[in-house]
């Protein structure tokens, strides 16, 4: 069976959507809160505004924006993902992972189309 590559574009694009979606369902009540004296809070405003940078990098010509929103994301996603390794079967672990991941790959092709 050959790979599919004609889905390549909508699939970096579902990926680029999922980034504000998991942000939003993650790190909603911590962005609320504003407590700006919580490290969680910092982590909470960067993963969600670099989520947004990565989707709005998808529509630029330079890879830049999305060579650093990827960056930015993918040291976050590991922070955040060892944060809850202690923590016994914690789906929220392998979320993180998965969105580590995601940003490698980000990183490693910009914005190809």
């Amino acid at each position: 069976m050959r790979p599919a590559k004609a889905l390549f574009p909508f699939a970096a694009w579902m990926l680029r959507i999922s980034m504000p979606v998991i942000a939003y369902t993650t790190f909603l009540d911590t962005v609320r809160a504003f407590d700006t004296s919580d490290l969680q809070f910092y982590i909470a405003a960067a993963f969600t505004l670099f989520s947004v940078f990565l989707f709005i990098g998808g529509f630029m010509q330079k890879h830049s924006m999305t060579m650093f929103s990827a960056l930015v994301l993918l040291g976050v996603s590991l922070y955040e993902a060892f944060y809850f390794l202690s923590e016994k079967s914690n789906p929220i672990f392998a979320l993180f992972m998965l969105t580590a991941a995601s940003m490698l790959l980000f990183l490693s092709i910009g914005n190809k189309r």
